[in-house]
């Protein structure tokens, strides 16, 4: 940004509003001076048309052409008018004198305007009328004006010009004058002010500059300045106590930073022992970490990694620049994110948890693993992070998994066991209590089985039954269950149903897909089943009276002949 001194911007203050009011009045005056002139010459003109017009009646009336020269040559005697020209009534030239040509034309008389102007030349329109004479050449005061033709005169503006000029000049000759005695003024004016203003500059200059010693006087008549030069020096003085108080200070400083050097010198070959026996330990603890099998890690406070053994590369399949700061949440599903994140703010919290969560393997695969952190500290008792470690549990969740299937499910038909439909009815019985629903239970016993196991073999005999459990599941919804509860006999357990109508239809559709035939090692073998159906809560409220009594109503189906579907008598 430019700068400019206090004695430019005092003229330019001083200066500025006189330079607008001279230029905004001298514009004034030049254009009422215009005003005036252009005004007072077409005054003239219209004047002198008037007298040409009014003179010259009787001539045009006679058509007397030596009397229009003799008015033509009197008005051509004024040095403005350049041209006249006399019309008669029918718009013909009748006579034309003068320096220039007016052109006349029939548009001319016709024009609405007597008066055109430009910055060259003035032109007046003025009719003839017939006001004295009439056509016998008597006096004839009373009857109406005619007439005769019109007259037109062309004004020229050279010398209107010229007068313009010439006070234009002057104008602006006398408004230069008059500013170049504001400025002279202005400048002493500004001088008067600027000399003490730009002496106290060089004494703050030199104050800035470290010379507090300074001594100086100011001789003018403004009291603000003469207020400012009391005012510097006192503080030059004030200055001069705090500099010697401040060298006093300095020095006692530099004294302390002297020992606080020495002592920090001291802390630092500290700290280079301190962090040699701490990369010792860390080796060790880096040695330790390794020999152990499972997953270690270390976490700071914000969840992010920065110490691991070598099997958490591995099963990552990162390396260390990858593995550095990465967020603890990255290593699960992001469902299981919000579970783990909670974790974490229980061992922060807490001190230890523990979490059994899927982890994802380098190859895209989640592995379940047992994982735990305990809380770590440093030496002041404030929480830094948490170390803990991974193991693997997929084999034990395996055979946990294995072996509730064992105690669940039926090792031929992989249908739900006694045990595990006992548990299903139970909670089914508690929702149609909750609900105010039904349930249906169908006992099924196969008709004819043990005929074909003992003929053909128990392999025909198994194969057969998977078939059966495979037609029967076919036939009910996924919320249902289907179970084997020993050799031939199967429990369908309808979770809801609408009526007793609906669990009809359902137990003929099954007893009709097992009544087709079988397609079983190279045998076509035919099978019926004998259906007994209890409904919940008609036939009984808890699950043994349901299993009885739909038993019941199954052998109530083998006496009438088998292959038939029985509802419990109420």
């Amino acid at each position: 940004m430019k700068r400019y001194g206090i004695e430019r911007q005092i003229m330019l203050v001083t200066l500025v509003p006189i330079l607008v009011m001279a230029v905004l009045l001298e514009s004034y005056f030049i254009y009422t001076r215009f005003s005036d002139l252009e005004n007072s010459l077409l005054e003239r003109a219209q004047l002198l048309t008037r007298q040409l017009a009014t003179s010259s009646e009787y001539a045009v009336f006679s058509g007397n052409t030596v009397l229009l020269k003799q008015n033509v040559d009197a008005a051509l005697s004024f040095g403005d008018v350049s041209a006249i020209a006399f019309l008669d009534s029918r718009s013909q030239l009748i006579l034309e004198a003068g320096r220039e040509s007016l052109k006349v034309d029939a548009r001319l008389a016709t024009d609405s305007s007597p008066v055109y102007q430009n910055a060259d030349m003035l032109r007046l329109y003025e009719p003839i009328l017939a006001t004295q004479v009439s056509l016998d050449g008597l006096l004839s005061a009373a009857a109406p004006a005619r007439k005769l033709g019109a007259v037109v005169v062309k004004v020229s503006k050279q010398g209107l010009n010229a007068q313009k000029r010439e006070f234009l000049f002057v104008s602006l000759l006398t408004t230069l004058i008059v500013f170049l005695i504001a400025l002279l003024l202005a400048l002493r004016w500004a001088r008067s002010i600027t000399r003490p203003v730009m002496k106290m500059h060089r004494i703050v200059r030199r104050i800035g500059a470290g010379d507090l010693e300074t001594h100086f006087t100011l001789q003018c008549n403004i009291h603000e300045l003469h207020e400012l030069a009391n005012g510097l020096r006192d503080m030059t003085g004030q200055l001069l106590r705090d500099r010697d108080i401040m060298e006093s200070r300095i020095l006692d400083a530099t004294y302390d930073l002297r020992v606080k050097k020495e002592e920090a010198e001291q802390a630092r070959l500290e700290k280079e022992q301190l962090s040699d026996e701490l990369s010792i330990a860390l080796s060790e603890l880096q040695a330790i970490m390794e020999a152990n099998p499972d997953l270690l890690y270390v976490f700071n406070t914000h969840g992010a990694l920065i110490q691991w053994n070598s099997n958490l590369e591995k099963f990552c399949g990162l390396s260390r620049q990858q593995l550095m700061k990465r967020h603890i949440t990255e290593f699960v599903r992001r469902e299981e994110r919000l579970r783990l994140s909670n974790v974490v703010l229980e061992i922060l919290g807490k001190g230890s948890a523990a979490i059994d969560i899927q982890l994802l393997r380098h190859d895209g695969v989640f592995i379940p693993y047992l994982c735990n952190g305990v809380v770590l500290k440093n030496s002041i008792g404030e929480t830094i992070g948490f170390t803990g470690s991974g193991r693997d549990v997929s084999e034990s969740k395996a055979a946990a998994e294995h072996i509730y299937h064992m105690a669940h499910f039926d090792l031929l038909t992989d249908l739900p066991n006694r045990s595990l439909l006992s548990d299903r009815l139970k909670q089914a019985i508690m929702t149609c209590k909750r609900e105010r629903t039904q349930l249906a239970l169908m006992f099924l016993d196969l008709d004819m089985f043990k005929y074909i196991n003992d003929k053909l073999g128990h392999d025909v005999g198994d194969l057969l039954l998977k078939d059966v459990a495979g037609r029967i599941l076919a036939c009910l919804r996924e919320t249902d269950t289907a179970a084997r509860i020993g050799g031939d006999e199967f429990v369908v357990l309808l979770q809801t149903v609408d009526s007793i109508d609906t669990a009809m239809l359902v137990a003929e559709k099954i007893r009709h897909v097992l009544s087709m035939p079988f397609d079983i090692g190279g045998h076509s073998l035919m099978i019926s089943t004998s259906i007994g159906i209890a409904v919940y809560p008609e036939h009984g409220g808890e699950e043994k009276t349901l299993l009885k009594n739909a038993d019941t109503a199954m052998y109530l189906g083998k006496q009438k002949g088998r292959n038939t579907v029985v509802l419990f008598p109420s």
